[in-house]
């Protein structure tokens, strides 16, 4: 598998540094370079035309929305991911709207920016329902079921607060507030078989 040159935009020197270390933990990806504001990221693209450029939203010179067309028609082939505090639909579909290939946000897990970055390569960006993980799938099922955090508990053998804990992290991944809204996100999706 050849390797992904991936560039990193954000404002924070721990966040680009830890993203950093993050990736270059894999064989397959090589961090090309970093940036701090928006004219640092039109410069860094245009030397190193990375394969993906990981941007911030919020950047201090410049709204990291607003410089994805001048990115993009610097460099066609770079595929964009933003990476945002905010993980709610209207910014991943503005970011999308931009030019962007996705949006992932900074309280994901690693294999959320993962799977993002495979998705901007086979240039097929995805849903985030489409990246479950199978435990997901299973409490979004028992969910539908109208199962309470207890009862989830005790069928998968875990504990109450790591249902709750799975519940908060599949709110935040697939935009919804409530637990209502995740029983319905589930159900008009189809992401579980109906019984």
């Amino acid at each position: 598998m050849p390797q992904t040159t991936i560039a990193i935009v954000d404002d924070h020197a721990l966040v680009r540094a830890g993203l950093s270390r993050l990736l270059e933990q894999s064989p397959h990806y090589t961090v090309v370079g970093t940036a701090a504001n928006a004219a640092g990221a039109i410069a860094l693209v245009r030397t190193t035309r990375p394969d993906i450029l990981l941007l911030d939203l919020s950047l201090p010179d410049q709204d990291g929305l607003s410089i994805i067309p001048q990115l993009r028609t610097i460099s066609p082939t770079t595929k964009i991911i933003v990476i945002s505090m905010y993980d709610e639909p209207e910014y991943a579909r503005a970011a999308i709207d931009h030019g962007a290939c996705g949006l992932v946000s900074k309280a994901a897990p690693p294999e959320d920016l993962y799977a993002a970055i495979a998705r901007a390569r086979a240039g097929s960006p995805a849903p985030p329902e489409e990246h479950l993980t199978e435990r997901e799938r299973e409490i979004m099922a028992l969910l539908r079921r109208g199962k309470e955090d207890a009862e989830i508990a005790a069928i998968l053998d875990i504990s109450a607060k790591t249902v709750a804990n799975y519940c908060e992290h599949l709110m935040g991944k697939l935009g919804v507030h409530t637990r209502a809204g995740l029983i319905a996100h589930a159900k008009r999706l189809e992401l579980v078989p109906h019984n």
